[in-house]
């Protein structure tokens, strides 16, 4: 064996210095991984239950309901979306969860954000729905046909009919007829007519001064083309084409409105009297017995 062979074999060697450095290397790094292991299963659970990570969902802050909504929209959305007791910031998933628990709500129409903030606190930017109008319906009770009103926003969309005590339902806002079917659909969306989402764009525009220009109701009239019509008790008032849908040479619907109120400020056709049929399509001029604007 020659010197180089046997100088290798050496420090090869158990015995040899450099093995017994080697070995005292992997020793101390064994050590200190075993360490950081006991030390993390020690504090793991105590860092897990920090107290500024966690919070409970019903501490949740969300944009403040408007008055006309009764509902609980932050318990009722957390109770649906069956929500763990304990939320944690440190969940990357968390503010789709929280997303998705709001806008599954029927008074919410969107959810523009929502922050995480530290320590543990949730800020949630909602957009609520707007009631506009109520739409007449009939169902069967205890073997007898009744009437009754459910609401809806400007895109037609059913909202929960509990927030609205009778009186306020049928004093406050318009009414729409159509064919008085119920809807196939459930509160938070969109009535499945799509004559109920047109007649509620024009109810938005009116649902201010709907008292004031003492209309009773929305119909839809289908002869000669469909088109709208508003009911008072002393005048024939045709309102035509929904807003945004209006035919050429057809008035818009906010000329529209202000040609009603007016002739209401005029008592053209807020008094007790009679008026002549006003034709909102023609710029708003008394008419009796002209025909509709071409369809």
């Amino acid at each position: 064996m020659s010197r180089s062979d046997q100088t290798r074999s050496g420090l090869l060697s158990l015995g040899s210095p450099a093995a017994r450095q080697f070995l005292l290397c992997v020793a101390i790094i064994a050590a200190f991984v075993l360490v950081m292991v006991a030390g993390w299963n020690h504090y793991a659970d105590q860092f897990a239950a920090r107290e500024e990570f966690l919070l409970s969902p019903s501490d949740i802050l969300i944009t403040t309901p408007p008055a006309w909504i009764q509902s609980n929209v932050l318990s009722d959305s957390v109770e649906e979306a069956s929500l763990p007791e304990q939320l944690d910031l440190r969940d990357r998933e968390l503010t789709s969860k929280i997303a998705a628990t709001f806008t599954a709500h029927p008074w919410v129409r969107q959810v523009h954000k929502v922050v995480k903030q530290y320590p543990a606190k949730v800020l949630v930017e909602l957009e609520y729905r707007r009631p506009v109008a109520m739409v007449e319906v009939e169902y069967v009770e205890a073997g007898t046909v009744s009437r009754g009103l459910i609401p809806v926003d400007v895109e037609g969309t059913v909202l929960p009919t509990g927030d609205f005590p009778r009186i306020q339902a049928t004093d406050r806002y318009p009414r729409i007829h159509i064919d008085l079917k119920r809807p196939m659909v459930e509160a938070g969306m969109k009535w499945d007519d799509p004559r109920v989402a047109e007649a509620a764009s024009i109810a938005s525009l009116l649902v201010g001064h709907w008292s004031e220009l003492k209309l009773n109701r929305i119909v839809v009239k289908e002869d000669g083309g469909r088109h709208y019509e508003l009911e008072s008790d002393t005048t024939r008032i045709i309102w035509g084409s929904p807003p945004g849908q209006e035919l050429p040479q057809e008035t818009l619907a906010n000329h529209k409105v202000q040609v009603m109120l007016q002739k209401a400020a005029e008592s053209a056709i807020s008094d007790n009297n009679a008026s002549p049929a006003l034709d909102l399509r023609t710029a708003g001029r008394a008419l009796t017995g002209t025909g509709p604007v071409r369809r």
